[in-house]
């Protein structure tokens, strides 16, 4: 019996011990590819839009959809083949130009993935699961409104908008003259339609909410105050002052600088290189800026060469930079991609200098971290019901382009200071970057630089010795010799002037004896 007994206990602690293992076995690899395909967006467009409001609204996005970890492919809808559904279980389709609506859904009827369209004419199968009827109006103006956010006077020349619809909606779009009323989108079951969007106004949020939800994406978000534009040719003194007027605003913040590929031993160099070390002294993250592919002009592993090595300069200096920025054309095709953002998985994408779209087709990998960036000049617009902004659909980074004067940059700390946006640090999230030489990255506010902390405390007064130029040797003694000689010829001239008080006193005494002698008179 007590043998039974004993069995019982060995095979009870068995299989407690065999739970964890259990629990630890990696699940199976249908379930992680089903997983990754539930990631995969394929994105169908009729036009760019060029030279119309559209303009630029697939570009955005492209940057959206990575923002918020999808994988995304893109192609036009007279390029697109069923087949390119297969591996996507996602589509968004959208209608730039009301004249090829029509043409957008061909070849889809088949497609059983979870669906969402953009503009007019939404398919015939969103009507379906949707319940969804529209109507189409003509030159409006608009007040929208989303999550506590709005803005008025946005001027549509053309709008499609819901009159029916069944799912879960998403804010309002309102007339001016009040003819209007009718929710912003509407989803349900993994369908969904936005009748409107447009870049460069609160329509880009308002999407981002739809997207956040169709895609399932609920990490909490945080936002960023970025300034672009940092070079070696700007003012650096004002980068010095705007670093330590933020710094005293209480505002962490994220520059995106330049790299330099040549002359870095000259002085301009070590005086950015000294600017940037006051950036990090005042609690801002360095991010680097891969050049554009147009700009860069050269093989794709002459660049990476040249970036380990501005990156490794860095370093070399006690900077830390956390990850890089670039242009959304540069992270799409896979040799440029490599070449410019392979040091770092955190990446934050701006708007293509051509404001156009990429015709890339291949699908492109989000980053671990790529905050969405809009203009502070667009969000600043935006009207809010509290004083606290709501949370943003999206990891955000607020950007300003460099002042070109002081006047310019102090207003834009003041709307920073006083935007009641919760800024927060770049360096309170887990950011890595390694060049070939030096590893930087962040862990709970600390920035490590080869896995030491990174010493502020000797730049705390970068403005001491920012312009650190050495002088030459020679000039140094130079100086050293005039110095001395200085004080020689001050003690000469000195001791000059006593001699000739001394001769003089002693003249005018043999001067008065003699005077005397002679019988004269004072």
């Amino acid at each position: 019996m007590r043998r039974r007994t004993g069995i019982k206990l060995w095979v009870l602690v068995l299989l407690c011990l065999s739970l964890p293992a259990a629990v630890l076995i990696p699940a199976p690899a249908s379930a992680a590819q089903d997983s990754a395909k539930a990631a995969r967006v394929l994105l169908v467009y009729d036009s760019l839009g060029v030279d119309t409001p559209a303009a630029g609204n697939i570009e955005t996005l492209q940057r959206l959809l990575l923002s918020l970890g999808a994988t995304v492919t893109t192609v036009a809808s007279d390029a697109y083949k069923p087949e390119m559904a297969k591996d996507n279980a996602k589509l968004i389709t959208v209608c730039n130009t009301e004249d090829l609506c029509g043409s957008i859904t061909h070849g889809m009827t088949d497609f059983t993935g979870e669906w969402l369209h953009i503009g007019a004419n939404p398919p015939e199968v969103l009507r379906g699961k949707l319940a969804l009827k529209t109507e189409t109006a003509s030159r409006q103006s608009l007040k929208l409104s989303v999550s506590g956010l709005s803005e008025d006077h946005i001027f549509v020349n053309r709008l499609a908008y819901i009159t029916e619809g069944k799912g879960e909606t998403y804010g309002q779009i309102t007339s001016s003259e009040g003819a209007i009323q009718t929710p912003y989108a509407v989803s349900a079951g993994g369908y969904a339609y936005v009748p409107y969007f447009q870049s460069g106004n609160l329509s880009e949020l308002a999407i981002a909410y739809v997207l956040r939800t169709w895609l399932k994406a609920d990490a909490p978000t945080q936002s960023y105050l970025l300034i672009g534009g940092i070079t070696p040719f700007i003012d650096l003194d004002k980068l010095e002052t705007l670093s330590e007027q933020l710094y005293n605003a209480g505002i962490p913040f994220l520059v995106s600088v330049s790299p330099l590929f040549n002359n870095t031993d000259y002085p301009a160099m070590k005086r950015y290189v000294a600017a940037l070390q006051a950036v990090q002294a005042h609690n801002g993250s360095v991010l680097v800026q891969v050049p554009t592919p147009t700009s860069a002009g050269q093989d794709p592993s002459i660049l990476k060469a040249q970036m380990d090595g501005f990156l490794n300069h860095l370093a070399d200096a006690g900077i830390a930079p956390l990850g890089m920025t670039g242009d959304m054309k540069r992270a799409q095709g896979k040799e440029e991609r490599e070449a410019g953002f392979a040091f770092s998985d955190t990446t934050i994408l701006f708007a293509n200098e051509s404001g156009k779209a990429s015709g890339q087709t291949e699908a492109v990998q989000p980053f671990a971290a790529s905050p969405y960036t809009m203009p502070a000049k667009v969000l600043l617009r935006i009207s809010r019901e509290n004083k606290i902004w709501p949370a943003f659909p999206v990891n955000l980074a607020v950007t300003f382009d460099w002042f070109e004067s002081d006047a310019s940059q102090e207003e834009a700390v003041r709307e920073a200071a006083g935007s009641w946006l919760p800024f927060a640090d770049f360096k309170s999230e887990m950011h890595s970057l390694s060049s070939s030489a030096h590893k930087a990255e962040s862990r709970s506010g600390a920035l490590l630089l080869d896995g030491k902390p990174a010493d502020l405390q000797d730049q705390a007064e970068p403005e001491e010795q920012a312009p650190v130029v050495s002088q030459p040797e020679q000039k140094v003694t130079f100086h050293a010799l005039f110095s001395v000689q200085n004080r020689i010829l001050i003690v000469l001239i000195i001791t000059t002037l006593m001699l000739f008080a001394v001769f003089l006193l002693i003249g005018y005494r043999l001067y008065k004896k003699k005077y005397y002698k002679s019988g004269g008179g004072l």
